[in-house]
């Protein structure tokens, strides 16, 4: 149908009835222009032609039920444009919906190839990775095979070059040795004429005789003794063994180069190549026996027993000297003619001193050997007469205790005497040793029944037994009544052994020990005890000797004799071998005698006395007694009772020994003792547990609800030393008393650590620093200063001895310091004025209870924000770390410390806490092991 160029007109439409014959057709040409044939049509579907769809159909449909004509009226093509419009709508909206659907399928299969193709992608890698890491390493393979090849063939080329070096060297040798020896063996033509060229060339081949094997290898092995000579010679002197160097050396320095085996083997190779010992001998003894020389000569007072007093020692040093000079007179000839031989008569003098040497010191040892088993025989028989003395002693498990203790001790002992004098010889004199020591003990014992002789005192006969000791003050002349003197000098002798003895309680020796594994006498308080009365007796003694009476001096003398003989003999027992010497030097009877005869001589005593304390001291005391025997200028009076000064030295030596060697046991049983002492305590009434009732129950406040037992004690323990209020005996529980000084000296430690962080943090604030900067160096300064004794001026120069600062900082920091430091003080002369006391309860043998009148309730607490922040958070720091439960919690605690310190703003002291958190944990340790059931009773009864 072709298109309409102009609308059509309207007509009027006969709405009447009609009949379809009325119609009039139309010519074949336009009717085939307006009805196409069926087969003509194009093929329809169903979701794109429109001429299918219903509005199409209806549309025909009714324009012929209507008209029945022509389809190109107005309605009809109304109708028809909007069929066509309604139609594309839907099929745009089936296309969008089918291209939404196409759209999705696309992304999803996108996706799916994406996720596919990225582990495809990841594996292709992997893939390759793998290829080109197997390539490198075939190609390294590679590379390393033919680097060994060419390595081997480089060490082959070489070792065969080598090889024809050497060859070649061997022929040289071998050839110069053949001429040399043509040359030697040759008859030598006269030297009248000379024969012409001709004739000498003929002559020299009738001269020349082929070398022989023999020859050769006679020559090869000269060769070789003579390197192997220069060898042992060589690593000889690398060891640098002379006298010279040995006295050099330190004892144990020495010791350990002549223990070493290549000092062993080098000399042994020497000797041998020298001839003193015969080659495939292997006799390290020998060896020793040569070595010890330099170790005598050069510390002849460590090495001999009696440091080279002795005869028998003076003889074996001589022979020692011999030895070594002859060794080092024949090296040096050695090393001036034969580096192998050397000459004859040197070697021989050095054979015969040797041989001479060793008797000699084979002779010495088996002296020495005798000595030193009496020594350990007498050790192992008095701790059988400790065991005899406590077995019957069931109270406090002494008996117990001191079984362990000493039934180790002894198969200690045992076994070195089997090692020294055989098994079965060691054994016998074992036996022997006990069953005389242990009648002597009964047949005393009965005599002590009778008359109660003192324990350190000897029995003596009737005319020693006015000689025990002086009085205070001797008369100025003889008294009549010989009975009452002698009463007065027994009196004062022990009087004077009661005063001797400064030493705490059983009981605080045993807390010490368990607390540092260890427990000694120091020197200060123990000669700070005796001074006022040697001074008083070196006062009465001077003024008595001065009135001119040789009674008076003659007593006196007698009476200081006596009492440097008791504290010589306590020091040593009866089997030991310088005993009988000073009972027999130092009897009663003999000096009584000597003094009211006017010949005792002070010289000869000094020397003597000096000679045989120099054989008990112990090393660290040789240089006073060397002092003492050197000083022959001074006073008598002096002289003596810097010899007494001395013995007491030595005895305080010989006690800190025994606490050494009981240290062991009491680590293991020591808690028990403790246990018992304190129920004692409150089964007679000293102490309750009130103040540890007080004690726990605070601490438990203090903790959040079902809080552990050992945190609870953790809490109560660090609140006590380290909280801002005033420490006084009072607020201590019963179970800490014997800590008391030792918790005052931490707790000052402490302060003294607070004080100086804040000064340091309050100079760092000053001066616009980082506060977790470490300024070691100041705090080390301040931390070794003395509190007791150190004013603000110095704290602050210190501080600006380091850190440059104006006026103002200056004076700020003064201001500061002054508010800071009165805290630190009082805490510091607390714990001072503790421990003197403590010393003060020792001296008087007294028992030691701490004064509540003197306390200073507002002395040792910070009053300062800043210092008063440092101690909660030191307190807090220190609890998180007692409190720690498991070793993972202990561990984080210990590692973070030093960031902890560094927040709270005292990074320079991290040792400090350490060493601080450290001595709190053993006294808990050792707390609750001796008091723990004390603990579960209070927590129990206040649960």
């Amino acid at each position: 149908m072709e298109p309409r160029t102009s609308e059509p007109q309207d007509i009027e439409m006969d709405f009447g009835p009609h009949s379809d014959a009325d119609l009039p057709e139309p010519p074949p040409r336009l009717a085939a222009r307006f009805y196409r044939k069926t087969s003509a049509r194009r093929k329809t579907s169903a979701n794109s032609s429109r001429r299918s769809s219903i509005s199409s159909i209806h549309s025909h449909s009714s324009t012929r039920s209507s008209h029945g004509g022509a389809h190109s009226t107005h309605i009809a093509q109304h109708l028809r444009r909007a069929s066509i419009i309604e139609s594309r709508k839907a099929r745009l909206a089936d296309r969008a919906a089918h291209a939404e659907q196409v759209r999705l399928r696309a992304a999803a299969a996108k996706a799916a190839r994406g996720v596919s193709y990225s582990e495809e992608k990841a594996l292709a890698a992997q893939a390759a990775r793998e290829k080109m890491l197997a390539d490198i390493t075939a190609r390294c393979e590679e590379e390393v095979r033919r680097a060994k090849k060419v390595a081997e063939e480089t060490k082959e080329k070489k070792a065969a070059e080598l090889a024809r070096l050497k060859d070649e060297m061997a022929e040289k040798f071998v050839e110069a040795a053949r001429r040399k020896s043509i040359y030697q063996q040759g008859m030598r033509r006269p030297r009248l004429s000379s024969l012409a060229a001709v004739e000498e060339k003929k002559v020299a081949p009738t001269a020349l005789t082929k070398i022989d094997r023999v020859y050769a290898a006679k020559v090869i092995q000269r060769s070789w003794r003579s390197y192997r000579s220069n060898k042992v010679m060589t690593d000889f002197r690398a060891l640098e063994l002379n006298l010279t160097h040995a006295r050099a050396l330190s004892f144990e320095e020495l010791t350990g180069l002549l223990s070493t085996e290549q000092a062993t083997t080098v000399t042994s190779q020497l000797l041998k190549q020298l001839g003193v010992f015969e080659d495939g001998s292997d006799d390290s003894t020998a060896i020793r026996v040569f070595l010890s020389a330099y170790l005598i000569l050069s510390h002849p007072v460590q090495a001999f027993s009696h440091g080279g007093n002795e005869p028998q020692e003076q003889e074996l040093m001589e022979k020692a000297k011999a030895l070594v000079e002859s060794f080092e007179a024949h090296i040096k000839t050695m090393t001036a003619t034969s580096p192998r031989n050397g000459l004859p008569a040197s070697r021989d003098a050095l054979c015969f001193s040797y041989n001479d040497f060793s008797a000699t010191f084979h002779a010495w040892k088996s002296q020495d050997l005798e000595v030193l088993v009496d020594t350990l025989i007498g050790s192992f028989v008095n701790l059988d007469l400790i065991l005899q003395a406590t077995k019957d002693d069931h109270e406090g498990h002494v008996a117990q205790d001191y079984l362990d203790a000493v039934r180790q001790e002894q198969i200690r002992l045992l076994a070195r005497l089997k090692r020294l004098a055989g098994p079965e010889q060691a054994l016998s004199k074992v036996r022997v040793a006990v069953r005389k020591a242990r009648k002597q003990r009964a047949a005393e014992q009965r005599q002590n029944t009778v008359e109660q002789v003192p324990r350190a005192s000897t029995p003596v006969n009737e005319n020693q037994s006015t000689l025990n000791a002086a009085p205070l003050t001797p008369p100025a002349t003889p008294q009549p009544y010989q009975r009452e003197r002698d009463l007065k000098t027994s009196t004062f002798a022990n009087n004077l052994g009661q005063i001797m003895t400064v030493l705490p309680s059983n009981r605080e020796i045993a807390h010490e020990i368990l607390i540092n594994g260890s427990f000694e006498v120091n020197q200060r308080p123990w000669t700070d005890a005796r001074k006022d009365l040697m001074n008083s007796l070196r006062t009465s003694m001077r003024a008595s000797m001065q009135d001119g009476s040789s009674d008076a001096a003659a007593t006196w003398t007698h009476a200081m004799a006596v009492l440097i003989r008791e504290k010589l003999i306590n020091l040593i027992s009866r089997r030991h071998p310088l005993y009988d010497r000073i009972d027999g030097f130092l009897d009663p009877a003999l000096i009584n005698q000597q003094c009211r005869n006017g010949m005792f001589s002070y010289t000869y005593f000094f020397e003597t006395i000096s000679g045989l304390i120099a054989q008990l001291c112990s090393p660290g005391r040789d240089e006073i007694v060397r002092a003492f025997a050197a000083d022959t200028t001074s006073d008598t009076i002096d002289r003596l009772f810097d010899l007494i000064n001395i013995i007491d030295l030595m005895t305080l030596d010989h006690i800190n020994f025994q606490f050494r060697l009981a240290a062991e046991s009491v680590l293991e049983r020591g808690h028990e003792h403790e246990i018992a002492s304190f129920e004692k305590d409150l089964r007679e009434g000293v102490h309750g547990l009130g103040r540890t009732k007080q004690w726990w129950s605070g601490a438990k406040v203090a903790v959040a609800p079902n809080t552990s037992g050992g945190a609870i004690y953790a809490r109560a323990l660090t609140d006590l030393v380290l909280r801002n209020t005033h420490l006084s005996y009072r607020d201590l529980p019963e179970t800490l008393q014997l800590d008391y000084v030792r918790l005052l000296k931490f707790r000052a430690r402490a302060f003294h650590m607070v004080a100086t962080s804040s000064v340091l943090l309050t100079t760092k604030i000053r001066l616009r620093r980082n506060r977790e900067s470490l300024w070691i160096k100041d705090a080390e300064r301040l931390m070794s200063l003395d509190l007791l004794s150190t004013d603000v001026n110095r704290i602050v120069s210190l501080v600006e001895s380091s850190h440059m600062m104006p006026e103002s900082t200056k004076e700020g920091l003064s201001n500061f310091v002054s508010r800071v430091l009165p805290g630190a003080v009082h805490a510091a002369r607390n714990a001072e004025t503790a421990e003197q006391d403590h010393q003060d309860a020792i001296h008087s043998s007294s028992e030691y209870t701490p004064s509540e009148a003197d306390d200073d309730e507002t002395g040792d607490v910070f009053t300062e924000q800043i210092a008063s922040f440092l101690l909660k958070s030191l307190r807090e720091h220190v609890f998180a770390r007692l409190s720690a439960s498991g070793t993972a919690e202990r561990v984080r605690t210990t590692t973070g410390a030093a960031e902890v310190l560094a927040r709270a703003g005292m990074p320079e002291l991290l040792e400090e806490v350490n060493r601080l958190v450290d001595g709190l944990g053993r006294i808990r340790a050792v707390d609750l092991k001796a008091h723990g059931k004390w603990y579960d009773q209070v927590a129990a009864e206040l649960a």
